[in-house]
């Protein structure tokens, strides 16, 4: 897991970005399907735990989720399009970035690619809001979210 700056284009998109979360997952036996290949849903579970290990990498993020427990992170929508497979063995390179941060929302974007080879294997996005515990509705996306959002926004 680390930041990467650079640019880079996607097949895609016109966006490029200069900074990304990167974090890479080997397909395990437990990861595959009757026909050998990396069955569907991990991909999105990958995305989870992309998302949850770059707030978590950062040193205060602890420190903020302790001081504020009444913030949940809920998932909105999200959406994955698979481009080639993957199997037994393979090592998943997940590249984050993000883009639509509003007042009360943002989205997440993630480019999978085979490590070995850098050949796109899918992409996908999250839109994510924050709520408080026992209130109706959406709250503001908390500063320090939106700051380690902003630090990973992909550029027009």
């Amino acid at each position: 897991m680390s930041f990467k700056k650079s640019k880079v284009l996607s097949n895609d998109s016109p966006a490029s970005y200069s900074s990304r979360f990167i974090f890479k997952k080997t397909v395990l036996i437990k990861n595959t399907n009757i026909f050998g290949n990396t069955y569907f849903t991990n991909y999105i579970d990958w995305q989870g735990e992309v998302r949850e290990s770059f707030f978590l990498k950062q040193p205060t993020a602890s420190r903020y989720l302790k001081k504020n427990p009444d913030i949940l992170l809920v998932t909105h929508s999200l959406h994955h399009r698979f481009l080639s497979n993957t199997f037994l063995g393979d090592v998943v390179r997940i590249e984050m970035t993000t883009r639509d941060i509003f007042q009360y929302s943002l989205t997440i974007i993630f480019h999978y690619f085979n490590d070995a080879t850098s050949k796109p294997i899918g992409e996908g996005w999250q839109k994510i809001c924050f709520m408080k515990r026992n209130a109706i509705g959406h709250c503001k996306v908390p500063p320090f979210f939106l700051r380690l959002a902003l630090s990973i926004k992909e550029q027009k």
